[in-house]
């Protein structure tokens, strides 16, 4: 995300000298990001199972990290780049504003068919990966399918994040004034949400042998719904591009909060840096919990 903003501008003035101006620039982004996922898919499994791919594709375990790690890197530089500049619908009806805008200016759906045009790769690139060297049997074929499908459910649950931090931004308000200890608690409870979500679901997978699958499935749905909603929360606390202090501000979860508290820039701030405290805090307990065990 840093680097994304920090080339704004340049990518916003190579968009309008592209081929095919800012949707074609969208397009090769899309395409770009599903490339790297599909190389990335086709060299683990060149490395895992190299009778798959014949003799001239296999390669050394060095040589395959590397690919790897450029082909996520490009893959998730270029999809970044297309969802922070996805319009995002207001609540109250006023225009759709993206994160970064890039495309937004001449071309609102530029981002959009950009996304598109990277998803129909990758499925259709999913099902070219699966025929060739998906494996011998029909289940390992599927089992590479399911793993592609796992990207693009990312990739809604990434939009879904994003979508519902702006049309909830009113909601937020509210319920942020009626938590136990204000907005200040409420932030703080996101931000410590996401890791306990992200721990939730991890140790519930670790045990899926012993909760069987509809065990798992109902500890790790809420998992991963506490998670979006802390993510949703702390997202739609972020000031906008835009924002033109607490008297001039429209409608939107900060404004609120800045209108109400003279530190709500630093009660935002709380609330994202108790996101990696709390990861640091489980982590920590994690590995003394598994050093007992030894």
């Amino acid at each position: 995300m840093p680097l994304v903003l920090a080339v704004e501008e340049t990518l916003t003035a190579t968009a309008e000298g592209w081929l095919g101006g800012p949707i074609g620039f969208a397009v090769t982004l899309g395409l770009l990001s599903a490339l790297g996922v599909l190389v990335a898919v086709f060299c683990g499994v060149a490395h895992k199972w190299p009778h798959r791919v014949g003799p001239r594709w296999r390669l050394g375990l060095l040589a395959t990290r590397w690919i790897r790690f450029v082909a996520g890197f490009v893959s998730g530089l270029a999809f970044l780049t297309l969802l922070v500049s996805i319009p995002i619908p207001r609540s109250d009806g006023s225009p759709s504003v993206a994160l970064l805008g890039l495309f937004l200016e001449n071309n609102p759906g530029a981002a959009a068919t950009g996304l598109a045009a990277g998803v129909a790769a990758l499925i259709g690139g999913g099902v070219v990966l699966a025929g060739s060297i998906g494996g011998d049997t029909p289940r390992e074929r599927a089992d590479l399918v399911t793993s592609m499908c796992g990207a693009l459910l990312f990739v809604a649950w990434l939009i879904t994040v994003l979508t519902s931090s702006r049309l909830l931004e009113e909601d937020y308000v509210a319920l942020a004034h009626k938590w136990p200890g204000g907005p200040l608690g409420f932030l703080l409870s996101a931000g410590a949400g996401v890791p306990l979500g992200i721990a939730g679901a991890v140790w519930a997978i670790q045990r899926r042998r012993r909760l069987t699958l509809p065990g798992t499935a109902l500890l790790v749905a809420p998992s991963i719904a506490l998670i979006t909603a802390s993510l949703s929360v702390l997202i739609g606390a972020v000031p906008p591009r835009d924002y033109k202090g607490p008297y001039l501000c429209d409608k939107g979860f900060y404004c609120a909060l800045d209108q109400t508290h003279d530190q709500a820039g630093l009660i935002v701030g709380l609330g994202w840096l108790a996101l990696p405290i709390t990861a640091a805090l489980l982590g920590y307990a994690a590995f003394r919990a598994a050093k007992r065990t030894r």
